[in-house]
């Protein structure tokens, strides 16, 4: 694990809420640890010694739910942590329900419109590459060596003007046949998987910090657990029974 960096890119604070629960992630790790099994445990260890911040993945006013729980999907199975999805004031509440599920093991975060978008990822020392049909430069010449946002736009009208303004790269992902663009969740699912062998191959993509890290794993417990605010009610009243009386 790489020392903790600034500013931080995690969209999560301590203490931990579970229900009436407030706690750090170090507790509800020791609590919950043991309700898992080994197999459990260490599937989620496996899980976070590939996860990264470093790069994360923006849909810009996508339409179809379809393509949203898609490219969730890609992102997850990839390894990238976050995702942001800006939806249009007619979509937004519609949007909601969209990544019910899919979204179970990954940070998404939703905005009404593409500059409040923008200043979180400027906040946490992003830059923005968009992906453009018109885009002379391939993603293969793009480096990944800073914390970059890669930016999907929309399936009629590509990525918006606000977001192209602010970007600080384009790029295209090449193909050459009688298509000239892919469905938007192929696109990205092939441009993660890019990114993905790229950090991987240099073994630079499993790179959370040691507090990044403790913190997911105290998520993936809680969200491995039915009920898992029930569970700590019964754990916390044993402690409080097992601890020493004082019998003066």
């Amino acid at each position: 694990m790489s020392e903790t960096t600034t500013p931080p890119r995690m969209p999560h604070d301590e203490p931990l809420e579970v229900g009436e629960y407030s706690m750090s992630a170090d507790e509800l790790v020791e609590l919950l640890g043991p309700r898992l099994t080994a197999q459990r445990r260490e599937t989620i260890d496996d899980v976070l010694a590939q996860r990264t911040y470093h790069v994360t993945t923006v849909l810009d006013g996508i339409y179809d739910r379809g393509n949203v729980s898609a490219v969730i999907r890609s992102a997850e199975a990839f390894g990238f942590q976050s995702m942001h999805v800006v939806e249009s004031q007619d979509h937004f509440k519609e949007a909601n329900r969209v990544t019910q599920g899919t979204d179970k093991w990954i940070d998404v975060e939703r905005y009404p419109e593409p500059g409040e978008c923008v200043s979180v990822l400027r906040e946490r020392g992003y830059r923005i590459v968009t992906t453009e049909l018109e885009a002379s430069r391939p993603i293969d010449d793009i480096e990944f060596d800073e914390p970059t946002a890669m930016v999907f736009g929309n399936e009629k009208d590509g990525v918006s003007d606000e977001m192209r303004e602010a970007a600080d790269a384009q790029c295209i992902l090449p193909i050459v046949g009688f298509a000239q663009s892919l469905n938007i969740s192929v696109c990205a699912a092939l441009c993660l998987r890019e990114i993905f062998e790229r950090r991987r191959q240099s073994g630079r993509h499993g790179d959370l910090t040691d507090h990044e890290e403790i913190v997911l794993r105290a998520l993936y417990y809680i969200r491995s657990i039915e009920r898992p605010e029930r569970l700590l009610r019964g754990l916390l009243a044993r402690r409080t029974d097992d601890a020493p009386r004082d019998e003066t």
